[in-house]
């Protein structure tokens, strides 16, 4: 037996540190044994498989009947094969919260960095504090009480055609703080996901937002910057849609924003869009929901509009923002066609605001016309129409000129009759029938999105069409398989009045495939390309007229000349009789560099009668002229909106 002395203090130490290893090692045995305590508690409930963790990290089925986050971050995930694997994601999340890292300005500790997981998890196993302590998150405390959300509004600002990432409209929340009121609401935050697109336009834009070539993101941004954005300088109303989320709901959707933090999503324009990412919030929120669930291939803002409406009790309040387009258009239409012609003349310095003929008025018309005048010149800066230190200048003078008299404030738009979500469904499926020089035949029609010049107009934007995937199925004669007879991939039009007070061109772009007749009676497939600009008047108060300048070419494999380019135009009316019935007469013509004809040509009538919301009937009638045959077809057609 051998017997150690020792009194001196070096050896004192080392018994010490052995000690207090020996302790570490016995403290995280400990918490390994919890660990795995808790995920054999979780594997135990199948809490992998619930729709609270699925919805949490994202999860869909995929077309092999697997699961797969939408969530492109490997950050988001605490397993390596955690993507593709919730239990796995779920077991290394459990543990991951029994790490002690510190919290820094770079760095979080796994409960704070996935909050909405932990405090979830916590509630579901009934964590002991004893042996899995929670950790201090002052960043995610700190962020919350400044924000302090009482409650959530869906907002939707509606569609902007000039923009083909906004042709849908976009929806984004806004964050209510207790600290704001009704009236100081512009001072909230909104959530919004957006992609990055930089300086892309054109093909590589179109290319690069239909195969996921952007990467999307959350962010927190003031709403009045959104206001401004959508508002005054795009030209867009706003609805507010405020949800009837409990505190409990509005706090876990808080946690799981937070969580999400700069997760890269990658960005697809038809379905994994703004309007679909906010919808797993909402249902991270309120599981129940399940509104993701409701979109299996492609998603528009309005539709998910309609889908949060149609939420029994979802939605308490709904209130509309008038664009700075929209107040001042009404502006206008309260004041007589003189007056808006001296106001346009005091906007575009033809008229001083001391004019003695001017001055001479009455008060409250020189308070009327110098409103309007601001307004105007004041929204032309802002859209991008007027720029320089003049603009700035005259807006000046305005101002102080106004201030010299009394007089009322400008009136404020009335509310539409008709909301955004009260609108059509944006898919369409018609059946019908007809007959092209005698020869009768039946058509199929599916449309993707989302409304044409004469769909049912309630709350659409009048002159405004956007289509994307509108197929046409043909079968003739009685006899035969169907034929493709069309397969529109884009065609957006847009046809804007002009007025005194707003200048916006009119523009057309329709590019696809579509069925001719070929100068020995064959039918070729084309694809052909058509694009121009013009303008449109307002001829009466539900008659515009339009007329376009264009550019086409055609390609055909079915035809000795393939290929060819041309000029030419096109001239319309639209006529909404009422609110039921429209109308919409069209003569267009191209004249082509060469080819087996000089040109193609021809001319459009089409009749819609509105049944109901989402019911129409339609009658066509055409007639033209291509490769030097000329026919002409009636049919009539039922559609349904979806």
């Amino acid at each position: 037996m051998i017997r150690t002395r020792c009194a001196s203090t070096g050896c004192f130490f080392v018994w010490t540190v052995l000690c207090a290893v020996l302790a570490l090692l016995h403290a995280s045995a400990r918490a390994d044994d919890y660990a795995e305590t808790l995920v054999a508690q979780a594997r135990e409930q199948r809490i992998a498989q619930s729709r609270e963790w699925l919805r949490l990290g994202h999860y869909r089925r995929t077309l092999f009947g697997g699961l797969r986050s939408e969530a492109d971050d490997p950050d988001f995930f605490n397993s390596p094969t955690g993507r593709t694997d919730p239990q796995a994601e779920l077991d290394a999340t459990l543990r991951a919260f029994f790490s002690d890292r510190p919290e820094t300005d770079k760095q979080q500790n796994p409960q704070c960095l996935f909050v909405a997981r932990y405090r979830w998890l916590k509630s579901r196993l009934q964590f002991d504090p004893a042996r899995l302590p929670e950790q201090p998150c002052p960043r995610f405390e700190r962020w919350r009480s400044e924000l302090d959300p009482q409650s959530v509004t869906l907002v939707f600002p509606a569609a902007y055609i000039n923009s083909p990432a906004s042709m849908y409209g976009h929806t984004l929340l806004r964050l209510d703080g207790r600290a704001q009121s009704d009236r100081t609401r512009i001072l909230d935050y909104a959530l919004n996901f957006a992609a990055f697109t930089g300086n892309d336009g054109g093909l590589s834009f179109a290319y690069k937002g239909l195969a996921g070539g952007y990467i999307g993101r959350f962010s927190l941004t003031p709403y009045y910057l959104k206001i401004a954005e959508y508002s005054d300088i795009e030209s867009r109303d706003i609805w507010e849609y405020r949800l009837a989320l409990t505190p409990d709901e509005v706090l876990r959707l808080l946690e799981h924003a937070w969580e999400l933090g700069s997760t890269r999503f990658d960005y697809y324009f038809l379905d994994e869009n703004c309007s679909y990412q906010l919808l797993w919030l909402l249902d991270v929120a309120r599981p129940s929901l399940d509104l993701v669930e409701q979109y299996p291939a492609w998603v528009i803002p309005a539709d998910t509009i309609r889908s949060v409406v149609a939420v029994p009790g979802l939605v308490d309040d709904i209130r509309f923002r008038p664009s700075r387009s929209t107040q001042l258009l009404h502006f206008g239409q309260t004041m007589a066609p003189a007056d808006v012609a001296t106001a346009r003349a005091l906007a575009d310095s033809r008229l001083a605001p001391d004019d003695p003929a001017f001055a001479q008025r009455p008060a409250a018309e020189r308070a009327r016309v110098l409103d309007l005048a601001f307004e105007t010149l004041d929204f032309e800066r802002l859209s991008g129409e007027r720029r320089g230190d003049a603009s700035a200048a005259r807006l000046r003078e305005l101002m102080l000129a106004r201030a010299k008299v009394d007089g009322p404030e400008p009136p404020q738009p009335p509310v539409p009759a008709v909301r955004p979500d009260q609108g059509h469904g944006s898919a369409r499926l018609g059946l019908g029938g007809g007959t092209t020089d005698g020869n009768g035949f039946q058509e199929l029609r599916f449309r993707g999105a989302y409304h044409d010049l004469i769909d049912p107009a309630a709350g659409y934007s009048r002159g405004a069409q956007i289509e994307f995937g509108n197929l046409v199925a043909r079968r003739e004669n009685g006899e035969g398989l169907p034929f493709l007879e069309k397969a529109t991939i884009v065609d957006v039009t847009s046809i804007s009045a002009r007025t005194p007070l707003s200048r916006s061109p009119s523009w057309r772009l329709n590019f696809g495939f579509e069925r001719s007749r070929g100068p020995d009676t064959t039918r070729p497939l084309l694809f052909q390309i058509a694009g121009g600009a013009g303008l449109a008047f307002d001829l009466a108060p539900r008659l515009r007229w339009y007329g376009l300048g264009e550019l086409g070419a055609y390609w055909s494999a079915h035809l000795d000349q393939r290929a060819s380019l041309g000029a030419g135009g096109r001239t319309g009316v639209l006529f909404d009789w009422n609110d039921r019935w429209r109308v919409h007469a069209v003569a267009h013509g191209l004249r082509y560099i060469d080819g087996p004809a000089p040109s193609r040509s021809g001319a459009a009538l089409a009749i819609d009668y509105s049944l109901m919301r989402d019911w129409s009937l339609r009658i066509e009638a055409d007639t033209r002229r291509e490769f030097g045959t000329r026919w002409s077809t009636v049919g009539l057609f039922a559609h349904h909106f979806f």
